[in-house]
């Protein structure tokens, strides 16, 4: 199959006084406008899997964007966790705000923490279409255990700036209190919800994908990819083929 051609836009904003840094992929040789895309990481940066997403969404004729949250991967300012749910605001309006992306058909995608940062956008954003949550953080109280937190903390906090393990611990309860998927999923009905988590993930529970899927209203599909562990090594096609066609279903 021939490649299809595409630009690739850097884009700067800012956020609570910082800039921030991402990119815009685009099929160059689309009549109508592209579907519109936003493509979340997770902590403390972006997953491999995450640039072969951004490239086959483009090939398949979507505009996906993908950035940075504050304080990681060449953005300004601290790392929050708390701070990067309103970078993600900030990242859809300006989205929403092109003339040239379909915003009617606006879809996220995110991984890990931003698989759960894409359902708190999904619950609480109409103008999202579809949700795509890659073994997302969830269901934190009773699947991530204070040992099991910390062990994630202390392997991103060396890549991340300005974020101290005491801050993390107070915002990583915060966010078991007041963010957890758990408590929003419901909200994403009767838009397109869409889970895919791998059997092998020593990260992330694949228990809480389940439970965020029987907390979930239709329309919405699961997928558990054999074999595949949190960063889908070796996986990496089989998913984004998933992803790919859940998009032509149900968002176009």
């Amino acid at each position: 199959m021939k490649e299809r051609g595409y630009t690739v836009e850097r884009l700067v904003f800012k956020s609570a006084g910082h800039r921030l840094i991402g990119a815009l992929h685009k099929p160059s040789d689309m009549k109508m406008l592209p579907s519109a895309v936003l493509v979340l990481h997770g902590f403390p940066g972006m997953a491999p899997i995450l640039n072969d997403i951004v490239s086959s969404l483009c090939q398949a004729g979507f505009a996906p964007m993908i950035f940075h949250y504050q304080g990681c991967w060449g953005s300004g300012g601290a790392y929050s966790f708390l701070g990067a749910i309103r970078d993600t605001q900030k990242a859809l309006d300006l989205m929403v705000d092109r003339e040239d992306l379909d915003i009617n058909n606006l879809s996220i995608i995110g991984h890990s923490f931003g698989g759960l940062i894409a359902i708190l956008m999904g619950a609480k954003n109409d103008m999202v279409k579809g949700v795509a949550a890659l073994c997302p953080v969830a269901n934190m109280k009773a699947e991530l255990s204070s040992v099991r937190a910390k062990n994630i903390l202390q392997k991103g906090l060396p890549f991340v700036s300005g974020f101290p393990m005491r801050k993390a611990v107070k915002e990583w309860e915060t966010l078991s209190r007041q963010y957890d998927p758990i408590d929003y999923v419901e909200k994403i009905a009767p838009r397109s919800f869409l889970l895919i988590h791998g059997d092998k993930d020593d990260i992330i529970p694949l228990n809480c994908s389940k439970i965020l899927f029987s907390k979930a209203f239709d329309p919405k599909n699961m997928s558990i990819v054999s074999g595949a562990d949190h960063i889908f090594a070796g996986n990496h096609r089989k998913t984004i083929e998933l992803i790919i066609s859940w998009l032509h279903s149900n968002v176009k």
